[in-house]
């Protein structure tokens, strides 16, 4: 073949520059941060909280970023206020989130990340467990407070990884 007939090489351009020249270079990296937090959503919260939780999108408020998590109960998000603090940590460790200032949640029905881990749900905790949490929430004096942490503390006890339990 003659030099003349052959076709010039192709130029091969990453999937990403086209998607980022659509949607925006903003918007483009707003959804990569969204999508490499979903991909470790359980390691930050673990499987059961992942199974009901996940996180929908990250905006600006002011200066700094909000986190808005979909949760699929309410109790299920008054777990998230109560972790807020170690989930905005989780997030700029794993993620390189910088200044979440803000997480907030929203109901919705179908919330949670289906991961490929089995998990097992055990019916019953035993009372030595039961009696060590009850002494670990002595200090609190709020009496509804330190029901709605046993009872979160028991529904954890019972939804166990299979590889935790192997």
């Amino acid at each position: 073949m003659s030099k003349k007939n052959r076709r010039p090489r192709s130029k091969l351009i990453p999937a990403q520059h086209g998607i980022a020249e659509i949607l925006g270079q903003d918007r483009f990296i707003e959804l990569a941060v969204i999508s490499k937090l979903r991909r470790v959503w359980p390691d930050i919260v673990g499987s059961m909280m992942a199974a009901r939780t996940e996180p929908v999108s990250i905006e600006k408020d002011g200066d700094v970023n909000c986190l808005f998590i979909a949760v699929d109960h309410p109790i299920m998000s008054q777990q998230i206020r109560f972790l807020r603090d170690d989930i905005r940590k989780a997030c700029f460790k794993r993620c390189q989130i910088k200044s979440l200032g803000k997480v907030r949640t929203r109901v919705q029905p179908d919330a949670g990340i289906k991961t490929g881990k089995t998990v097992k749900i055990i019916s019953k905790v035993g009372m030595l467990d039961k009696k060590r949490v009850a002494s670990e929430l002595k200090s609190i004096k709020d009496h509804d407070l330190k029901h709605a942490i046993f009872n979160a503390r028991m529904a954890q006890l019972k939804f166990k990884d299979l590889k935790e339990t192997s």
